[in-house]
């Protein structure tokens, strides 16, 4: 409907023009000096309005014509950020891939389009320092001194984490001291500085970033461990045996910290040293209450014979929650011996004997055997002890 409105408007005015200029007998004169010019009114009419589409589309080729430089420069530089980007998606999946090779070809790639590309310089440096590639990785970055905003900051963590590798932990935080407060937030830049304080021995500085780290989730649950364990460690070296430093480190400590089986058997090994055998044998003692597996029972071993009155009926207990366990049951021998309970000793030491034969459980029988007056059995074992000794190829 519109078409045909619009159709018949224009044949309107069309048969306006035509009677309009069937009627209009009207003349234009032009005079040249002495010439004269006679020409109807419609003629000039019609010959402005041409004259005037003429001009006007004359400009426009003048105009397009001294844009086609600018317009040919964008073109073939869309050409080379095309190929750029191409290059640096290429650098980006060989980088997952571990494609080395690939990487490498990806950055020459990029380069050849003249263009300064940051983001090849970092791809190729981190594959290089995946690959343990430090001076390679050096030289990249080096390449790409005037990078700005994100840029920068990703080129300072690179550099932080080659100074790490190289075991330059004071150069790596004089890196990240340079970031700003939200870069410094971020999950690879907490990760380094975690590790360079550690590599420092700044262990109370070292542990308030590990929470923060824990807190901002920037690190894997391997990360976690090690550093907790290496925290831990640290710390109690750092008290010296003082028992008072020792009950301070335990008492900051979280609990998701102590879950750490190494830095459960580093405090109880502190605190033993402190002569704080108590609460040693409380600390091993609640962590296995709480816990499925008995991975600090290693340590719990040195503390229940030290402590082995108080540790007794905690001792039955777990055996009787893990009838099976070769380890605990003979822990459990440990502990009536240091109580003399000769029977009870000779019973578990005998019972994990039988399952699995060895020299020094036949010397703990000989042992008891012998503190038991019961000498006809104790030389029965030292035979046994002899005969599992040549076996070994060792002097008895």
């Amino acid at each position: 409907m519109k078409q045909l409105v619009t159709l018949l408007v224009i044949v309107v005015m069309a048969v306006a023009v035509t009677l309009f200029a069937q009627g209009n007998a009207s003349k234009v004169v032009v005079f040249f000096g002495h010439t004269r010019i006679d020409m109807s009114l419609n003629f000039v009419v019609i010959a402005l309005v041409l004259l005037f589409v003429a001009v006007h589309f004359s400009l426009l080729a003048i105009r397009a014509s001294s844009q086609l430089p600018g317009r040919f420069k964008a073109y073939l530089m869309s050409r080379k950020q095309t190929a750029l980007l191409d290059a640096d998606t290429r650098g980006v999946i060989a980088l997952i891939t571990g494609d080395e090779l690939g990487s490498a070809r990806a950055l020459k790639s990029a380069l050849k389009t003249g263009l300064n590309s940051d983001l090849s310089h970092l791809i190729r440096a981190l594959t290089c320092i995946q690959s343990d590639r430090l001076n390679e990785a050096e030289e990249v970055l080096a390449r790409s001194h005037q990078a700005t905003g994100i840029m920068a900051v990703a080129r300072l963590l690179l550099m932080a984490r080659i100074a790490l590798a190289r075991g330059q932990a004071d150069k790596a935080v004089e890196l990240l001291a340079g970031l700003d407060a939200a870069a410094a937030r971020l999950p690879q830049a907490q990760h380094v500085r975690l590790f360079a304080l550690i590599g420092l021995h700044r262990w109370e500085e070292a542990l308030a970033q590990f929470r923060m780290c824990v807190a901002d989730k920037a690190l894997s649950p391997s990360d976690i461990d090690s550093a907790t364990a290496a925290i831990y460690t640290g710390l109690t070296e750092q008290a010296g045996g003082d028992a008072v430093k020792v009950k301070s480190i335990l008492s900051n400590a979280k609990p998701r910290e102590l879950d750490n089986a190494v830095v459960l058997s580093v405090l109880s090994d502190a605190l033993l040293a402190a002569g704080e055998g108590l609460a040693a044998r409380l600390l091993l003692e609640g962590a296995l209450k709480d816990r499925a597996t008995l991975d600090v029972l290693p340590a719990y071993h040195q503390v229940a014979v030290h402590e082995s009155r108080d540790a007794l009926p905690f001792v039955e207990n777990l055996v009787a929650r893990h009838p099976t366990d070769l380890r605990l049951i003979e822990l459990a021998g440990d502990v009536c011996e240091q109580e003399q309970l000769w029977g009870k000793a000779i019973s578990r030491f005998e019972t994990v004997y039988s399952k699995q034969p060895s020299p020094h459980l036949a010397k703990k029988l000989e042992r008891v055997y012998t503190a038991a007056n019961q000498m006809d059995k104790a030389r029965v074992w030292r035979d046994k002890l002899n005969v599992l000794l040549g076996q070994t190829r060792q002097p008895a």
